[in-house]
């Protein structure tokens, strides 16, 4: 008679190998939960005013005193220089060569102006408006703001460019990675084709749910379009990113993925806090880093009518290259035919058992 209470000994083994996959799998999120918290958290808990660019209007020698006392209240968060008008302040501004410009009043009865452009930074921004205000109160005056290229009214908080990155960002990586994980051995010829619809698509999604119905992007039919166009091509290059390190790396690409698309990328997009609000290793990041490249590029398209974008997009297209190229490199593809060898057998094995009689 044979005892019940005793496990089959493959069902025991099976299940402790399942066990031992589990604990490993739980990895992953403690390895989220760790570097999010380092990276995310310790860039966004506290900005890091650096070299905020403040101009000062009129005459070089009669405003050296303001300059000095403004330089010596700021430190090294303020980077200041004189502006000969007032117009030109303003161009400066709204062109993104100064951050923001302080118009002294030489009546106390009379506000001093301060110039921004909530546009290229809300946060950055309101710390200087902040910062003016002070100034203009050591001087015995009130500060009028004048804000040379407001955010729309559905993104008032500056919220849209980063979210939509975000967005971009995750369905970039999940469309390669479930790719991968329900069709190991779809080809090339199929798998990039649906890459690029996957980039294509989520873009126009998003600005249909939050441009349309949200006002959240707005602008002409071909500020739009292009604005779409760099968040397809953004989209398409995490995809191919993505794809990449599943080659070179096989199932460690998971980790390296969070790592370069949410512990480097997020921190250093400079979105929300603009690099003069970051620390020094994320502010090195966002000079070249590929979701930093799509945020400028972004916001110079939906917000200084595409001023400065091309810099921008030719570094993108420069990230696509280096990644196609490494991806056509011959060891790429045996790397991929080696990976595949495996499932291939595997399934060959499970056809041969479910034919055999």
């Amino acid at each position: 008679m044979t005892n019940d209470k005793h496990a089959d000994p493959p069902a025991s083994d099976g299940q402790r190998s399942q066990t031992r996959l589990a604990v490993a799998a739980m990895l992953v999120p403690l390895f989220f939960a760790i570097g999010f918290a380092t990276c995310i958290i310790g860039t966004y808990h506290q900005p890091h005013p650096n070299n905020i660019t403040i101009g000062v209007v009129g005459p070089q020698l009669q405003t050296q005193p303001l300059r000095a006392g403004i330089e010596q209240a700021g430190g090294s968060a303020f980077k200041v220089s004189s502006v000969a008008t007032v117009a030109e302040a303003t161009r400066n501004v709204r062109e993104r060569v100064l951050v923001a410009a302080f118009v002294p009043s030489a009546n106390p009865q009379q506000p001093a102006t301060g110039i921004v452009a909530t546009a290229s930074g809300r946060l950055v921004a309101t710390a200087t408006e902040g910062f003016l205000r002070a100034v203009a109160a050591k001087q015995g005056t009130q500060l009028v703001v004048q804000d040379v290229r407001p955010l729309p009214s559905g993104d008032e908080i500056g919220l849209g460019v980063f979210l939509f990155l975000i967005i971009l960002t995750i369905a970039g990586y999940l469309a390669a990675t479930v790719l991968q994980t329900a069709t190991p051995e779809l080809p090339p010829s199929r798998r990039y084709p649906l890459l690029l619809g996957n980039a294509v698509l989520v873009p126009t999604i998003v600005y249909l749910i939050a441009g349309l119905g949200f006002g959240t992007y707005t602008g002409s039919a071909g500020t739009i379009l292009a604005f779409l166009g760099v968040g397809a091509l953004y989209a398409f290059v995490v995809g191919l990113v993505t794809r990449l390190f599943q080659v070179w790396l096989g199932p460690p690409a998971l980790f390296v993925s969070l790592a370069i698309f949410v512990f480097l990328n997020i921190p250093s997009l400079g979105a929300t806090y603009t690099p003069n609000l970051l620390p020094a290793f994320w502010r090195f990041l966002n000079h070249f880093w590929l979701g930093a490249e799509t945020v400028n590029a972004e916001r110079s398209i939906l917000y200084f009518d595409g001023d400065r974008v091309g810099a921008n997009l030719l570094r993108l297209l420069a990230w696509a290259a280096v990644i196609v190229a490494l991806l056509l490199l011959p060891i790429a593809r045996k790397l991929m035919h080696q990976r595949q060898l495996p499932v291939g057998a595997a399934a060959e094995a499970e056809r041969g058992l479910l034919t055999s009689p």
